[in-house]
Protein backbone atom coordinates (compact mmCIF):
# COMPACT_ATOMS: atom_id res chain seq x y z
CA UNK A 1 0.00 0.00 0.00
CA UNK A 2 2.60 2.36 0.75
CA UNK A 3 4.56 2.30 -2.64
CA UNK A 4 0.91 3.25 -3.88
CA UNK A 5 -0.18 6.09 -2.01
CA UNK A 6 1.71 8.84 -3.91
CA UNK A 7 0.15 8.09 -6.91
CA UNK A 8 -3.76 7.54 -5.66
CA UNK A 9 -6.27 10.38 -6.13
CA UNK A 10 -8.17 10.85 -2.03
CA UNK A 11 -10.95 8.51 -2.67
CA UNK A 12 -8.79 5.91 -4.31
CA UNK A 13 -6.90 6.41 -0.92
CA UNK A 14 -9.68 6.11 1.57
CA UNK A 15 -10.73 2.76 -0.67
CA UNK A 16 -7.17 1.07 -0.15
CA UNK A 17 -7.05 1.80 3.17
CA UNK A 18 -10.32 0.50 3.80
CA UNK A 19 -9.27 -2.58 1.86
CA UNK A 20 -6.07 -3.14 3.74
CA UNK A 21 -7.76 -2.85 7.29
CA UNK A 22 -11.34 -4.94 6.18
CA UNK A 23 -9.80 -7.62 4.23
CA UNK A 24 -8.16 -10.96 5.58
CA UNK A 25 -4.62 -11.85 4.65
CA UNK A 26 -6.21 -14.26 1.70
CA UNK A 27 -7.42 -11.48 -0.71
CA UNK A 28 -4.65 -9.92 -3.18
CA UNK A 29 -5.32 -6.44 -4.49
CA UNK A 30 -3.84 -4.70 -7.21
CA UNK A 31 -3.67 -1.07 -8.66
CA UNK A 32 -3.53 0.62 -11.44
CA UNK A 33 -3.13 -2.39 -13.46
CA UNK A 34 -2.70 -2.13 -17.29
CA UNK A 35 -5.06 -4.94 -18.92
CA UNK A 36 -5.75 -6.12 -22.07
CA UNK A 37 -4.30 -5.58 -25.81
CA UNK A 38 -5.32 -1.43 -25.01
CA UNK A 39 -3.89 -1.40 -21.38
CA UNK A 40 -6.78 0.08 -19.90
CA UNK A 41 -6.43 0.51 -16.39
CA UNK A 42 -8.79 0.05 -13.84
CA UNK A 43 -8.36 1.43 -10.62
CA UNK A 44 -8.40 -1.52 -8.19
CA UNK A 45 -8.49 -5.53 -8.98
CA UNK A 46 -9.60 -7.67 -6.13
CA UNK A 47 -8.61 -11.78 -6.05
CA UNK A 48 -10.20 -14.00 -3.07
CA UNK A 49 -9.35 -17.67 -4.08
CA UNK A 50 -12.92 -18.47 -2.97
CA UNK A 51 -14.77 -15.99 -4.17
CA UNK A 52 -13.39 -14.71 -7.60
CA UNK A 53 -12.27 -11.51 -9.01
CA UNK A 54 -13.58 -8.00 -8.85
CA UNK A 55 -12.33 -4.81 -10.42
CA UNK A 56 -13.59 -1.57 -9.12
CA UNK A 57 -13.21 2.03 -10.36
CA UNK A 58 -13.29 5.02 -8.13
CA UNK A 59 -14.72 8.08 -8.46
CA UNK A 60 -14.20 11.12 -6.45
CA UNK A 61 -17.06 13.12 -7.51
CA UNK A 62 -19.12 15.18 -5.82
CA UNK A 63 -23.01 14.84 -6.25
CA UNK A 64 -23.63 18.65 -7.40
CA UNK A 65 -20.61 18.11 -9.82
CA UNK A 66 -22.74 15.82 -11.52
CA UNK A 67 -24.38 17.55 -14.58
CA UNK A 68 -25.75 13.72 -16.31
CA UNK A 69 -25.04 11.10 -16.64
CA UNK A 70 -25.96 7.98 -18.75
CA UNK A 71 -24.82 4.35 -19.48
CA UNK A 72 -22.55 5.74 -21.74
CA UNK A 73 -20.98 8.80 -20.28
CA UNK A 74 -21.28 11.07 -17.39
CA UNK A 75 -20.99 15.14 -17.78
CA UNK A 76 -19.14 16.83 -15.19
CA UNK A 77 -18.57 20.45 -13.94
CA UNK A 78 -14.57 20.47 -12.98
CA UNK A 79 -12.24 23.08 -11.86
CA UNK A 80 -11.30 22.82 -16.18
CA UNK A 81 -14.99 23.76 -16.71
CA UNK A 82 -17.59 21.01 -17.95
CA UNK A 83 -15.61 17.79 -19.17
CA UNK A 84 -17.71 14.54 -20.41
CA UNK A 85 -16.14 11.39 -19.41
CA UNK A 86 -17.01 7.49 -19.90
CA UNK A 87 -19.48 6.21 -17.41
CA UNK A 88 -17.40 4.61 -15.02
CA UNK A 89 -19.79 1.39 -15.17
CA UNK A 90 -18.84 0.37 -18.73
CA UNK A 91 -15.48 1.60 -18.25
CA UNK A 92 -15.09 -1.07 -15.53
CA UNK A 93 -16.96 -3.74 -17.48
CA UNK A 94 -15.05 -3.11 -20.32
CA UNK A 95 -11.70 -3.70 -18.41
CA UNK A 96 -12.88 -6.86 -16.44
CA UNK A 97 -14.08 -8.61 -19.73
CA UNK A 98 -10.55 -7.70 -21.40
CA UNK A 99 -8.87 -9.39 -18.22
CA UNK A 100 -11.40 -11.96 -19.02
CA UNK A 101 -10.56 -12.45 -22.23
CA UNK A 102 -6.62 -12.68 -21.84
CA UNK A 103 -7.26 -15.44 -18.55
CA UNK A 104 -9.19 -17.58 -20.54
CA UNK A 105 -6.24 -18.18 -23.26
CA UNK A 106 -4.98 -19.81 -19.71
CA UNK A 107 -5.67 -23.99 -19.90
CA UNK A 108 -4.47 -23.68 -15.80
CA UNK A 109 -7.73 -21.50 -15.23
CA UNK A 110 -10.73 -22.64 -17.32
CA UNK A 111 -13.04 -25.42 -17.08
CA UNK A 112 -12.15 -28.32 -19.35
CA UNK A 113 -15.61 -29.88 -19.32
CA UNK A 114 -19.08 -29.07 -18.89
CA UNK A 115 -21.32 -26.82 -20.09
CA UNK A 116 -18.97 -24.00 -19.21
CA UNK A 117 -16.23 -25.30 -20.90
CA UNK A 118 -13.00 -22.68 -21.89
CA UNK A 119 -14.80 -20.06 -18.90
CA UNK A 120 -12.95 -19.14 -16.29
CA UNK A 121 -13.07 -21.33 -13.54
CA UNK A 122 -13.64 -18.91 -11.16
CA UNK A 123 -16.22 -16.04 -11.07
CA UNK A 124 -15.98 -12.30 -11.96
CA UNK A 125 -17.39 -8.79 -11.06
CA UNK A 126 -17.28 -5.35 -11.28
CA UNK A 127 -18.30 -1.97 -9.68
CA UNK A 128 -18.03 1.49 -9.00
CA UNK A 129 -16.79 3.26 -5.65
CA UNK A 130 -18.05 6.69 -4.95
CA UNK A 131 -16.13 8.37 -2.04
CA UNK A 132 -17.92 11.49 -1.47
CA UNK A 133 -21.65 10.71 -2.36
CA UNK A 134 -23.71 8.94 0.11
CA UNK A 135 -25.93 6.48 -0.19
CA UNK A 136 -28.82 9.02 0.36
CA UNK A 137 -27.54 11.17 -1.67
CA UNK A 138 -27.18 8.20 -4.70
CA UNK A 139 -30.72 7.64 -4.44
CA UNK A 140 -32.63 10.97 -4.14
CA UNK A 141 -30.27 12.14 -7.38
CA UNK A 142 -31.29 9.15 -9.38
CA UNK A 143 -27.91 7.83 -9.63
CA UNK A 144 -29.39 3.98 -9.06
CA UNK A 145 -30.94 4.52 -12.53
CA UNK A 146 -27.65 4.47 -14.72
CA UNK A 147 -25.49 2.87 -11.86
CA UNK A 148 -27.10 -0.75 -10.62
CA UNK A 149 -27.29 -0.43 -6.90
CA UNK A 150 -25.60 -3.41 -6.27
CA UNK A 151 -22.46 -1.91 -8.06
CA UNK A 152 -21.80 0.66 -6.05
CA UNK A 153 -19.93 1.40 -2.56
CA UNK A 154 -20.83 4.96 -1.72
CA UNK A 155 -19.06 6.89 1.65
CA UNK A 156 -21.38 5.99 3.91
CA UNK A 157 -20.30 1.91 3.06
CA UNK A 158 -16.76 2.59 3.53
CA UNK A 159 -16.32 4.65 6.99
CA UNK A 160 -13.60 3.71 9.45
CA UNK A 161 -16.43 2.02 11.31
CA UNK A 162 -17.81 0.32 8.57
CA UNK A 163 -17.72 -3.74 9.88
CA UNK A 164 -15.52 -5.95 7.94
CA UNK A 165 -18.49 -8.13 7.15
CA UNK A 166 -20.80 -5.58 5.69
CA UNK A 167 -18.19 -3.87 3.49
CA UNK A 168 -17.12 -7.61 2.55
CA UNK A 169 -20.71 -8.12 1.53
CA UNK A 170 -20.72 -4.66 -0.52
CA UNK A 171 -17.76 -6.24 -2.67
CA UNK A 172 -18.93 -9.71 -3.28
CA UNK A 173 -22.90 -8.31 -4.38
CA UNK A 174 -21.02 -6.16 -7.22
CA UNK A 175 -21.07 -10.42 -8.71
CA UNK A 176 -24.19 -10.94 -11.68
CA UNK A 177 -23.30 -14.21 -11.67
CA UNK A 178 -21.71 -16.42 -8.37
CA UNK A 179 -21.02 -19.98 -7.98
CA UNK A 180 -18.38 -22.07 -5.10
CA UNK A 181 -14.94 -22.10 -6.82
CA UNK A 182 -11.56 -22.86 -4.48
CA UNK A 183 -8.54 -21.24 -6.68
CA UNK A 184 -5.72 -23.34 -6.23
CA UNK A 185 -2.31 -21.51 -5.16
CA UNK A 186 -1.16 -22.37 -8.88
CA UNK A 187 -4.33 -20.69 -9.74
CA UNK A 188 -3.35 -17.78 -8.02
CA UNK A 189 0.01 -17.60 -9.36
CA UNK A 190 -1.37 -17.57 -12.92
CA UNK A 191 -3.61 -15.04 -12.09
Amino acid sequence: LNSCLGKMQPGEKRLARRLEALLEDDYLCWYELPVGKRQRHTDFIILHPGRGLLLLEVKDWKVDTIQSIDPVSVTLLTNRGVVTSGNPLEQARQCTYQLINQLEKDPQLVRHSGRYQGRLAFPYGYGVVLPNITRTQFDTNGLGEVLPEHQVICRDEMTESAEAEAFQKRLWDMFNVGFNCQLTLPQIDRV
